[in-house]
């Protein structure tokens, strides 16, 4: 049975224990390719994913962050500073926006296909650079630990909407 965007949407949540189990490829190029839809400005496409499933490079990443919840696959979003677009008025590139968008996609996929995800900021920009190699023009947007939840809880407290939307 196929999920509607609104129970995708409803059901996703922060997945912080997963299973010892290796999603397969097929569920991985579902999601990747989620990603790779993802809208990005003028469509220049920065984001670069690295996809970590070797044990040896799981243990190495486990020191930048305590935040793997021992995932056996990690989605590293980076986007390339020398591909993004730059907004002209100031500058300000868009390549963190877009390696977001990418993200959000992932993240839904995978909870459309009953895969656990979260969304990782926290960790050590320059140890993860050096465990992947990752290219000085690329920044590191965010990790994606994603598996087979051993624990679903979605408790879904979110703020009502008049707490968060302004009409005028």
């Amino acid at each position: 049975m196929e999920k509607s965007f609104f129970d995708v949407i409803n059901e996703r949540f922060s997945c912080r224990s997963f299973k010892d189990k290796q999603i397969s490829n097929d569920e991985l190029n579902i999601v990747l390719e989620a990603g790779r839809c993802a809208p990005t400005a003028c469509n220049f496409q920065p984001h670069r994913i690295f996809v970590v499933q070797k044990e040896e490079i799981l243990q190495k990443l486990r020191d930048a962050t305590r935040f793997t919840f021992d995932a056996k696959t990690i989605l590293v979003v980076c986007y390339d500073t020398s591909k993004s677009w730059h907004r002209r008025s100031d500058e300000k590139d868009h390549g963190e926006i877009d390696a977001t968008i990418v993200a959000t996609h992932m993240v839904l996929a995978a909870t459309a296909i009953n895969l656990g995800t979260c969304y990782v900021c926290a960790f050590k920009k320059d140890i993860v650079r050096q465990i992947l190699d990752i290219p000085s023009e690329y920044e590191i947007s965010c990790l994606l630990p994603i598996g087979y939840p051993s624990v679903i809880n979605n408790p879904n407290t979110r703020l009502d909407l008049e707490d968060t939307v302004i009409y005028k």
